[in-house]
């Protein structure tokens, strides 16, 4: 393999490794946002299928004609500005310009505006139209879709938008010869998931009833349809305020999460009559929109306004340069080639509660690192660091929501889950069990009783509360199988994918995925953590990051020594390895601050389990670490980063996943 002759030139690069690459992302080429405008053409009167929607209705007369008028100065206001509309149509509006001969559609075509398809499926398959086969869906997205062709004049139709809540709308849509999507929301509750709000495309592995988004949020690389996010919204309702004012925010915070190694997208939509404004100056708040806010970041070069169609044309080229590591939250990380070493996962365990400012300031540094490099870092968090950093840091939970960051969950004393801490749960089995497990994942924890506080949320609910996303690794410290079953069954069925059963290695060299309880078990062949490898001492690399042994510490050292071992095993595969570490590592040595309000402490060292109540004013057995020895740890950490980001597939536990499903049969 061509990468194996590298690993001796590991340790030789490293060094120089971390400059070049800084400086390199530093002066490259300023990321482009690709904006865009889609128009909803909704379904009112009474469509071709013959189903009553909407509050207008088409086959009026003079109603037509003035929508047709707003379409006409909405078209020409986006047109001043070197933009084009993605124009949705559906029937009625589509059969009334067919009969009427009305040229409206077919002008917007021949001036470049891009026609397709605005899908309610209650209005063309009536109220129970998620109950209906795919081929049912297929038939009538078709029939749909030749009244606009025959009403604009057009051979071809890519993009839809509607039927959100039925799990077979890409294989419907696909089958009907679309291949792009955008738009997602509720139709129940007009709400607008986190996941969607983002600024890199993706091709979804399947559609969503709206309550589980694993098969939407799962990018699939042979995926028929590419899906266009929304772009850096705050809210999931965008009509909550101010329209144009949160299209405004999300335009800046669009920008400024634009990658220059990845498709960029953003875009917003506008109906007939909405936002007339000022009968003598209609969508005159449109035009101000425009001149203000976007005018500017196209003079810069930052915006670039594209149809919908040329979004995912861009995507697809993006897609077979496959020179990128942009932060694309589906796409499987970074890669260094053909040449690949292997599969790298970087884990940062977040549980320091009590020094929340310092967890706050090294989980952004971590995001730092992990972008500038263009791959991603798997968080695990505890409820009760949430719960503090969302109180005294809510920019920095804010940011890893935001980001394309995994998020995953873990416990730590005094949950019952974790080994020595089991009394709330001794006695227990079967559903009574699961219901106790449920109530610890679902409700606050008393931090000095260990009891349930009912009035507050807590647990593996709480976490993907917080960060809108059902956290993918759910894990179970402890050492009663019976209990580790039981919570396994209970993470499943809450939204987890996954679980960690060894930290470091373990994983079987023939078969790499295993699932237990209908999770994939992280893999780890070997990890970059402990100094094991290197003289056999119990030890982590960072903690001689301050001393002269530096050196033969340093965590690309124990790379280097691990891939030769690998290597010398004779594997029949590529290996996986997790480089692992806890937040609270960069700045303290020792035992964390809580260990002394949960167990016996003898000299610095955690001794037995403490019954409750527990002493949660019990003297800090940590201390920080010198400022020179933090930031020789921070050197090492971001070298190996750098390195695994050119030479290894750089992996969280939702690409395992993915690789995963490919491998199984």
């Amino acid at each position: 393999m061509p990468g194996r002759r590298r690993r001796s030139a590991v340790w030789a690069v490293a060094v120089a490794l971390v400059a070049p690459v800084v400086a390199a992302g530093q002066g490259s080429e300023q990321p482009v946002l690709l904006f865009g405008i889609g128009l909803h053409i909704e379904p009112q009167g009474v469509t071709a299928q013959g189903y009553r929607s909407g509050q207008g209705n088409y086959w009026d007369a003079q109603y037509f004609a003035r929508h047709v008028q707003d379409i006409q100065k909405l078209a020409a206001i986006v047109e001043r500005h070197g933009g084009r509309l993605t124009v949705q149509a559906q029937s009625p509006f589509t059969q009334v310009a067919i009969r009427d001969a009305n040229p409206v559609l077919a002008e917007l075509a021949a001036r470049g505006h891009e026609m397709a398809l605005h899908f309610h499926e209650d209005a063309h398959l009536g109220p129970d139209g998620e109950s209906l086969p795919v081929d049912r869906w297929c038939a009538v997205m078709a029939e749909e879709m030749e009244y606009i062709r025959q009403a604009a004049g057009i051979s071809t139709l890519r993009y839809w938008s509607g039927g959100n809540l039925y799990p077979g709308v890409f294989a419907a849509a696909a089958c009907a010869g679309l291949s792009i999507n955008s738009d997602w929301k509720n139709p129940h509750t007009q709400q607008i998931p986190e996941v969607v709000r983002s600024v890199h495309p993706w091709r979804p592995a399947g559609g969503t009833d709206g309550v589980d988004f694993s098969s939407f949020t799962t990018h699939d690389p042979n995926g028929p349809v590419i899906f266009l996010p929304e772009g850096a919204y705050d809210t999931s309702d965008y009509k909550s305020e101010d329209y144009l004012t949160v299209v405004g925010r999300a335009l800046v915070a669009s920008v400024a999460a634009a990658t220059p190694d990845a498709v960029n997208v953003m875009h917003f939509t506008l109906h007939p009559g909405e936002l007339r404004g000022d009968p003598a100056d209609p969508f005159g708040e449109v035009d101000r929109f425009l001149t203000t806010h976007v005018d500017p970041y196209v003079a810069e070069g930052r915006v670039q306004w594209a149809t919908f169609g040329e979004m995912a044309d861009a995507y697809r080229a993006w897609e077979q340069t496959g020179t990128s590591r942009g932060r694309l939250r589906r796409r499987v990380g970074s890669t260094g080639g053909e040449a690949s070493e292997g599969y790298i996962t970087f884990a940062v365990n977040v549980h320091d509660w009590v020094h929340p400012d310092e967890s706050a300031a090294t989980l952004n540094r971590l995001v730092d690192i992990f972008e500038r490099y263009g791959v991603r870092g798997d968080f695990y968090f505890t409820p009760e660091v949430v719960r503090v950093l969302l109180e005294r840091h809510p920019e920095v939970v804010e940011r890893l929501r935001r980001s394309a960051m995994t998020i995953s969950y873990h416990v730590r004393p005094p949950h019952p889950l974790y080994a020595g801490f089991h009394a709330p749960l001794a006695g227990l089995a079967g559903e009574v069990l699961q219901v106790a497990i449920r109530d610890y994942e679902t409700y606050k924890l008393d931090l000095k009783t260990g009891a349930l506080d009912r009035s507050g949320p807590g647990g593996y609910r709480y976490v993907a509360q917080v960060f809108a996303r059902a956290p993918v690794v759910a894990s179970a410290p402890t050492d009663d199988p019976e209990l580790r079953s039981a919570a396994l069954g209970v993470y499943r069925e809450l939204g987890a994918r996954a679980t960690v059963i060894y930290h470091e290695s373990g994983t079987d060299p023939e078969q790499p995925f295993e699932f237990v309880q209908g999770l994939l078990v992280r893999p780890s062949d070997f990890s970059v953590t402990r100094v094991t490898v290197i003289d056999g001492s119990e030890n982590f690399w960072w903690n001689y990051m301050g001393s002269t042994q530096a050196d033969r510490y340093h965590p690309l050292r124990i790379l280097e020594k691990s891939l030769a071992n690998w290597n010398a095993s004779a594997p029949s595969r590529l290996p996986f390895i997790t480089a692992l570490i806890h937040e609270n590592n960069f700045v303290r040595p020792g035992a964390e601050a809580w260990s002394a309000y949960y167990y016996e402490m003898h000299n610095g060292q955690r001794g037995d389990p403490l019954p409750p109540p527990w002493d949660l004013d019990a003297p800090d057995p940590s201390q920080l670490r010198p400022e020179r020895e933090q930031e020789a740890i921070w050197a090492a950490y971001e070298a190996l980063v750098a390195y695994a980001a050119q030479h290894f597939q750089v992996v969280t536990s939702e690409d395992l996943l993915l690789l995963a499903s490919a491998a199984t049969p």
